[in-house]
């Protein structure tokens, strides 16, 4: 083979390094991502809806759940819920916070600033939106486990 046929050559496979790839990844809207997000939960009888802020809400055992869409990033994947802290003190509230985050898995126990309110989120980075239905079970499962060790250091307090 030529020297000039050789160089073809390499410039043909480099230059589809970096061709292939970005041809390869789609673009991915907000409402791509509300649609993928609703069909699956519909299939898996979550009766979703979109609220005002274009996050799909649905419930879990009664409880809100959320998945939240970061228009600025939308290979973040994040299901929130929350609930109210009643008349739980501050100090118990992030003790309880501190104690579940150090057990629980890809969640996170988070509180407001006036510690009234607790937040459980798991977060994810996906390449692909799609990616999150083998995790979304287990996702699911690690929240509520989380949850179940938040509420434990509280039961004594209740």
């Amino acid at each position: 083979m030529s020297k000039f046929g050789k160089f073809i050559l390499v410039a043909f496979i480099l230059g589809g390094m970096f061709v292939f790839p970005a041809a390869a990844q789609q673009e991915w809207t907000r409402a791509d991502l509300q649609s993928i997000y609703m069909e699956y939960l519909r299939q898996e009888g979550y009766f979703p809806s979109i609220d005002i802020d274009g996050d799909i809400q649905f419930k879990v055992s009664g409880d809100s759940y959320f998945i939240i869409i970061d228009e600025n990033d939308l290979q973040f994947f994040q299901i929130y819920m929350g609930f109210s802290l009643g008349s739980i003190s501050a100090e118990d509230a992030l003790n309880a916070a501190n104690y579940s985050n150090r057990r629980s898995k890809v969640v996170k126990v988070a509180l407001s600033s006036d510690r009234r309110v607790a937040s459980i989120t798991a977060e994810l980075l996906l390449e692909d939106p799609r990616d999150f239905i083998p995790v979304f079970s287990r996702a699911i499962s690690l929240m509520r486990n989380a949850e179940n060790n938040f509420m434990a250091q509280l039961k004594p307090l209740l």
